[in-house]
């Protein structure tokens, strides 16, 4: 049995609380057997959207408003316990599009509108149950691009408007195989990405959407395979990323025309395969990234849009040995990384783009590495997973600073409770992620600013006193009448319940810990941790 259980709100003190603090507020408990497994967020017309797993219709589409009660199953896309297989959820106007898969279509595109009777296959790319298998939705305008395969042409260029006659090949690309078009970029009202024609191998192309307007920008390299475009970013209005020609993997930019797009610098000369530049993102007016160069190993460069001012910023890891800079992410006019220096493992580090304002942000783990990562700024934090070797991977915040460096919610319940990626999405100015606080299974969670306990889960709408308790337990609700309340062991088993009663009498349970789940004529749920003296 799972989580008759579920703690939205652990609290172990009386039900008064000292001052206001982050709190993880369960959406929902999906899955009352395991994981719902919570991936693809995506908000259209002031709803979240996403695939989850209740144990009884497999993964498919859910919706939520970020209430418990407004949480629900949108469709059961491929009917019973299999998976809907739903990947590459798009917002297009007020609907969705995304690749799904049933028994009698195989992968196909689907669209909806948020309701069930509005959730349907778009087109049946290939008839029957073979798979056109959409991949890498993007939407640019009023339309969506993606790959697919009809049977006949290959894997190809596809585009959506979303209706079924405006979801077509957009393009083929490589008349005699599959063209894998890849890496959607928008820059300039195009999309730009890697394609193979089938006679200049893997190389720049871009489109407005139309056939005639989906064109190769530029045949990098006469090497065979082609030079493999990837890793875009836009920036001072010119697209940069990295290819393969001569001199290796290396940068390049452009401005979207042939003769615009050129080679950007050699930053690893005597290396064949080049520096390898990755993860560009901008801060400051600046361009970072991680390169090597061949003399220092992969560290943290920077770049002004020359190449003069392309530089490496600090040598983190002195010498032939690499700090391996990674998640980099904006923050603040600064970018915030996992590295080491190979003294502290690999920690929190920041950077203004200088040498000296190129620091160690926190030691959160002294022995080991922490291995800060998935980081995203909301509000004025920036959020990320870290494992300071008590509690496994929980969440962390920063300001940037190392006393502002800490867990916003200490979990003494769970290990773990962010293993997995979290896939953190603002919603309704509220920061929803996948987590585990309750023993039991990874679930939606969203951060709440209220009263807390010492838990750190959220409380602002009721007390429960006296706690622990030897009788008599009061609940008072704020704005809002008690329907129910049920006493529930560690177990998962109900022990007590009452209709109405705002006191209840618990003496005749046994010592220990309990869960009591309280609900209101609102609707609302809210879970608290009691102790029986």
């Amino acid at each position: 049995m799972k989580r008759k259980i579920t703690t939205l709100l652990l609290l172990v003190t009386a039900g008064y609380f000292a001052q206001a603090q982050t709190g993880a507020q369960l959406v929902k408990d999906i899955n009352t057997s395991g994981d719902s497994g919570t991936l693809e967020l995506t908000e259209v017309n002031g709803k979240l959207y996403f695939t989850a797993d209740d144990n009884v219709h497999g993964s498919e589409l859910w919706v939520t408003d970020g209430t418990e009660a407004g949480t629900s199953l949108v469709k059961d896309i491929n009917p019973g316990a299999p998976d809907g297989s739903i990947v590459g959820i798009t917002a297009l106007a007020d609907k969705l599009v995304f690749s799904a898969g049933d028994a009698a279509n195989g992968l196909e595109l689907w669209v909806s509108d948020g309701t069930q009777t509005g959730t349907v296959l778009l087109k049946d790319i290939v008839p029957g149950i073979e798979s056109s298998v959409p991949l890498y939705l993007k939407r640019i305008g009023d339309y969506v691009v993606f790959q697919a395969s009809d049977g006949i042409s290959g894997s190809e260029l596809w585009v959506t408007d979303g209706t079924e006659e405006g979801t077509a090949l957009l393009k083929d690309i490589n008349p005699t195989g599959n063209s894998y078009p890849y890496g959607f970029t928008e820059y300039n009202g195009k999309l730009y990405f890697q394609a193979d024609n089938g006679t200049d191998g893997t190389e720049l192309w871009a489109t407005d959407g139309t056939e005639a307007g989906t064109t190769l920008i530029k045949d990098i390299t006469t090497l065979e395979g082609g030079s493999n475009p990837r890793g875009f970013a836009v920036y001072n209005n010119l697209l940069y990323f990295r290819a393969d020609d001569e001199r290796g993997d290396e940068i390049w930019v452009s401005d979207g025309t042939e003769a615009g797009t050129v080679f950007f610098k050699d930053i690893n000369p005597t290396e064949g395969e080049g520096s390898r530049a990755n993860e560009f993102t901008e801060a400051g007016g600046k361009l970072f990234f991680r390169a090597n160069n061949g003399v220092n190993g992969n560290e943290l460069w920077v770049t002004d849009g020359t190449a003069d001012g392309t530089v490496m910023v600090a040598d983190i890891y002195p010498g032939i040995d690499e700090s391996f800079p990674g998640g980099i992410t904006a923050f603040n006019g600064k970018v915030y990384f996992q590295a080491t220096d190979g003294v502290n493992g690999v920690e929190l580090w920041s950077s203004d783009g200088t040498a000296a304002g190129t620091t160690l942000v926190k030691d959160i783990r002294t022995v080991n590495s922490s291995l800060p990562n998935y980081f995203f700024a909301f509000h004025d934090k920036l959020y990320f997973t870290a494992n300071d070797g008590t509690n496994g991977f929980e969440l962390w915040e920063t300001d940037g600073t190392a006393d502002g460096t800490i867990k916003p919610i200490t979990s003494r319940n769970v290990m773990d409770p962010l293993y997995y990626i979290p896939f953190f999405k603002i919603f309704n100015d509220e920061l929803y992620f996948k987590a585990n606080y309750t023993f039991y299974g990874f679930e939606l969670y969203k951060l709440t600013e209220a009263l807390v306990g010492i838990d750190g889960v959220v409380s602002s709408k009721f007390k429960v006193y006296p706690n622990p308790v030897t009788d008599k337990v009061t609940i008072q609700l704020k704005d809002a009448a008690l329907t129910s309340v049920s006493i529930i062991s560690i177990t998962g088993e109900k022990v007590l319940e009452s209709k109405g009663a705002t006191t209840i009498d618990i003496s005749q349970l046994s010592s220990g810990m309990y869960i009591m789940k309280i609900e209101n004529d609102k609707n609302e749920i809210f879970y608290n941790k009691i102790v029986k003296k």
